[in-house]
C-alpha cells in the first residue's frame, strides 16, 4: 500500500489516495498466491484505469484546447501502448509508460499482446462513452443498447485487469486455453458493466452520463441479464477451475469481487454507499459469486484448487486421495515440473524453502534433476550437491508406478496423476515416520532454462 500510494503521489495521478487500500485489497483477493511485486504491478494498472476515467469525466481543464482535449490525450495513450513514447509530461501518460514497461519486462509476450489489445479497446470504449455524454448533453439521443453494452464492457476495466493477470502468471499451456477463457471473460465484463450501472445509476444520471437504464431496460431486466451472463461465465470456467488453473481461478475471483462490491457500494463514490439492495428480490449476489454455495467439490478438485491458490491441505485427506489416484508412467513425467508443498511447518518443507526449491526436471529414466532451485536473481539452476536421481518402477501402497529414486540419498518420491499436467506426490524418506506430500505442475518446454 505505501509503495502504491508513493507511486500515485509521485506521478500526480487524478485519483483519491484514500482508494489505495481498496485497490490493493482487491488485487490480493484476485490472486492471493502471487508475490507482492506482481500485486503492485496489478494495483498500478487498476489505479491507472480509475485515473483515465476521471480524466475523461472532467468537463475541461485550464488551458485545454476546447472540448476535444481529453481525446487528444487518448490518442497519445494509444501510441504509448504501441511502443511510441513521445516524452509527454502528462502524468497519466507517464504512468502508462511505466505500466507498459512492467508488462513487457515481466509478462509473457504472447499474453502481453492480448493485454495490449484489451487496453486499446478500453480506450476506445471510454472515448465512445465520452462522446455519448457530449451528445446527450447537447440534446442528442442515447446510444443503442447493443452499442452501449459492447463499448461499456470494454470500458469497465475487467478485461484489462484479467488479461494483465494472465500475462504475469507462470501457468503452463495458458495460451491454449485462451479461447475458453476469453469467452468467459467477455460474459464477466458484460455482467459487471450491468451491475455497475445498477449501483451507480443515480450518480451517473446526475452527471449526465448514459447508462443501461437510460437506453431502454428496467432495473429488474438489467439484474436478470447480469445474472445470466455470470451464469454463462461460470459454466465456461467450470472445467478449468476444477483443474486448478490459476488463470480461471483468478477470473472467477475477479467476478466474485466486483459483483459483491456492486451489491454493497459504488466504488467511484465509496462514501455514498447505498443501503438498498439491487433489484432481484433478495440480497444475494448473482450465481457466479457464490461458488461455495454449490454442492461441495470432490477431494480431487479441492486439492487442485489448493494447488492453484498456493494454499495448505490436510495430510490425512491427501493420503486417502493418493491411494485412490492412478499411477503414472515414465513418458508422462518427461519434462520440467514446478513444485510446491501443502504445508510449511515440517522439517522437509523448511529445507525446501531454504533451498528456494523450484521443481524437478525429468530428462529420461536414467537422468533426473530432482532439485531445481531459484537463485537470488530469479534464475533456475540444478542443485546437484545431493546428487541426481533415476526413474524406476516401484510398488508403493499396493500400486506399481514410476517413482523417482535418489542416487545418493535414502529417498524415493512416488507420483500419482491428478491431471496430465498436475501430480500429487509423496516423499518416502528412510527413517522419517511422516510422509511429506507435495505437488508438481508441468512447465512448458521453453518455460525454464537452467
Amino acid at each position: 500500500m505505501p509503495r502504491l500510494e508513493n507511486w500515485l503521489k509521485r506521478l500526480g495521478l487524478p485519483v483519491d489516495p484514500a482508494l489505495v487500500p481498496l485497490m490493493c485489497l482487491q488485487t490480493a483477493f484476485f490472486t492471493p498466491w502471487l508475490p507482492p511485486g506482481t500485486c503492485l504491478r496489478m494495483s498500478r494498472l487498476t489505479v491507472w484505469l480509475m485515473a483515465i476515467d476521471n480524466v475523461l469525466d472532467a468537463p475541461g481543464a485550464p488551458g485545454s484546447a476546447g472540448p476535444d482535449w481529453p481525446l487528444a490525450r487518448v490518442r497519445d495513450w494509444h501510441r504509448i501502448l504501441d511502443g511510441h513514447d513521445a516524452g509527454s509530461d502528462d502524468p497519466v501518460a507517464r504512468a502508462l509508460v511505466e505500466i507498459t514497461g512492467d508488462l513487457h519486462r515481466y509478462g509473457r509476450p504472447e499474453l502481453v499482446a492480448v493485454w495490449r489489445e484489451s487496453m486499446h479497446r478500453t480506450l476506445t470504449g471510454m472515448r465512445r462513452e465520452h462522446e455519448a455524454t457530449r451528445t446527450q448533453a447537447t440534446g442528442g439521443g442515447a446510444p443503442r443498447l447493443t452499442d452501449y453494452l459492447r463499448h461499456g464492457a470494454w470500458s469497465i476495466g475487467v478485461e484489462q485487469q484479467v488479461t494483465a493477470l494472465w500475462a504475469l502468471l507462470d501457468e503452463p499451456g495458458l495460451p491454449r486455453r485462451l479461447p475458453a477463457l476469453r469467452g468467459a471473460l467477455r460474459q464477466a465484463a458484460v455482467a459487471i458493466r450491468l451491475l455497475n450501472d445498477l449501483r451507480g445509476h443515480r450518480r451517473e444520471q446526475r452527471e449526465g452520463k448514459p447508462d443501461v437504464l437510460g437506453v431502454g431496460l428496467t432495473g429488474q431486466e438489467v439484474y436478470e441479464r447480469a445474472d445470466a451472463a455470470l451464469g454463462a461465465c461460470r459454466l465456461a470456467l467450470a472445467p478449468l477451475t476444477a483443474a486448478g488453473y490459476g488463470s480461471a481461478v483468478a477470473l472467477e475471483r475477479v467476478v466474485l469481487w466486483h459483483a459483491r462490491m456492486y451489491h454493497r457500494f459504488d466504488p467511484v463514490r465509496p462514501g455514498g454507499a447505498a443501503t438498498a439492495h439491487l433489484p432481484g428480490g433478495t440480497a444475494r449476489t448473482p450465481s457466479v459469486p457464490q461458488p461455495r454455495e454449490t454442492p461441495p467439490m470432490g477431494t480431487e478438485q479441492e486439492v487442485l484448487d489448493a494447488i492453484a491458490s498456493g494454499g495448505q491441505y490436510d495430510t490425512t485427506k491427501l493420503a486417502e486421495l493418493f491411494d485412490r489416484l492412478e499411477p503414472v508412467d515414465t513418458a508422462l513425467l518427461i519434462g520440467t515440473w514446478r513444485g510446491g508443498g501443502f504445508e510449511d511447518s515440517s522439517e522437509n518443507a523448511a529445507l525446501l524453502a531454504k533451498m528456494r526449491w523450484y521443481g524437478k526436471r525429468f530428462t529420461d529414466a536414467d537422468h533426473v534433476e530432482p532439485l531445481l532451485c531459484r537463485a537470488e536473481d530469479g534464475t533456475v539452476h540444478s542443485y546437484t550437491e545431493m546428487g541426481l536421481a533415476s526413474l524406476r518402477e516401484v510398488v508403493h501402497r499396493g500400486k506399481q508406478s514410476t517413482a523417482m529414486v535418489y542416487d545418493q540419498l535414502p529417498v524415493i518420491d512416488h507420483f500419482r496423476r491428478l491431471t496430465d499436467d498436475v501430480l500429487l506426490c509423496v516423499m518416502d524418506k528412510k527413517g522419517d515416520p511422516e510422509d511429506f506430500y507435495f505437488h508438481l505442475t508441468r512447465v512448458p518446454d521453453a518455460g525454464v532454462r537452467a
